[in-house]
C-alpha cells in the first residue's frame, strides 16, 4: 500500500513538472479570457481571447515574455502552443484612439475603420500620430509635409489583411494628400516615406521602376531600335547599288 502512494506521489511530481504555467497578467483598457494563472500538459494549444472594456481603448498586441525572452504577438485570439515545464507571463496591450480631427467617435468599434497614424522621419503628418476610429474612412486624408531638407517619396500601408478590407488596394501610394478609404472592422498602419532633397526617390516594393535615360535622354531599349533601323536602312541602301550594278 504505501508502496502504492509513493508511486502515485511520483507520478503526481512528475506530471507538474511537466506542466507549462501562464500567467495573464491584468492590462488597462481590456481584459483577457482566460485571466489569471493556469496550468496545461505541454503541447497544449492555448486559445487567449482580448477584449477592449473601455470604449477609448482598441486592442494593439501581445507582450509574451519566457525564459527565453520576449516577443509580440498581433493576432486576437491568440492561439499559443505550450511547452512543457516553461512559465509563460502574457499581457494585453490596448492603445488609446480617438476620432480623427473634427470627425466624431464611432458607436461600434467592432465595425469602424481604425486608422494607425505612425511617426516618420523626415516629415509630419495630418493628423498626427496616433489610432484613429473612423464610421467612414473615405472621409479621411492623410496629408505628409517634408521637413527642410526632405521630400515625400510614398506611403507605406500594413495590416492584419492585405485585401485592403475589400477596397481597392496600392500598399505603397504616392498619392499625398492620401484618401484613406479602407474597410469596416480593420486596422490599417500608415506610415509617410521622406528621402533627403535630391535623392532619387526609391521606388517602392512592388512598383515597376522606371528605366533610367541613357545618352541624349533616350533610354537604352530606344537606342537599339534606332540603331536597328540604321542597320536596316544601311542594308537596303547597298542593296540598291548592288542591283544598279548589275543593270
Amino acid at each position: 500500500m504505501i508502496s502504492a502512494l509513493l508511486l502515485m506521489a511520483t507520478a503526481s511530481a512528475v506530471n507538474a513538472q511537466a506542466d507549462a504555467t501562464v500567467v495573464v497578467l491584468d492590462s488597462v483598457g481590456g481584459t483577457v479570457d482566460p485571466a489569471g494563472v493556469n496550468t496545461y500538459a505541454g503541447g497544449t494549444a492555448v486559445t487567449l481571447t482580448a477584449t477592449p472594456t473601455d470604449t477609448g481603448y482598441v486592442f494593439d498586441s501581445w507582450v509574451i515574455s519566457t525564459d527565453g525572452g520576449d516577443m509580440i504577438a498581433m493576432d486576437n485570439p491568440l492561439t499559443l502552443t505550450v511547452t512543457a515545464g516553461a512559465t509563460y507571463a502574457i499581457q494585453a496591450v490596448f492603445a488609446p484612439i480617438q476620432a480623427p480631427p473634427g470627425g466624431n467617435f464611432p458607436s461600434d468599434l467592432a465595425t469602424a475603420a481604425i486608422v494607425v497614424v505612425l511617426t516618420s522621419a523626415g516629415g509630419t503628418t495630418s493628423p498626427a500620430p496616433g489610432r484613429y476610429a473612423l464610421e467612414n474612412a473615405a472621409q479621411l486624408m492623410l496629408t505628409a509635409t517634408a521637413n527642410s531638407g526632405y521630400q515625400f517619396s510614398h506611403w507605406t500601408i500594413s495590416g492584419a489583411t492585405t485585401d485592403h478590407g475589400g477596397a481597392p488596394v496600392n500598399l505603397t501610394p504616392t498619392d499625398n494628400p492620401y484618401a484613406v478609404n479602407h474597410g469596416y472592422g480593420y486596422t490599417y498602419n500608415y506610415q509617410a516615406v521622406f528621402v533627403p532633397t535630391g535623392q532619387a526617390t526609391p521606388t517602392p516594393p512592388g512598383a515597376t521602376p522606371t528605366p533610367p535615360p541613357g545618352m541624349g535622354g533616350l533610354t537604352n531599349d530606344q537606342w537599339i531600335i534606332i540603331g536597328l533601323v540604321i542597320v536596316i536602312a544601311v542594308v537596303l541602301i547597298a542593296f540598291g547599288v548592288f542591283a544598279m550594278k548589275k543593270k
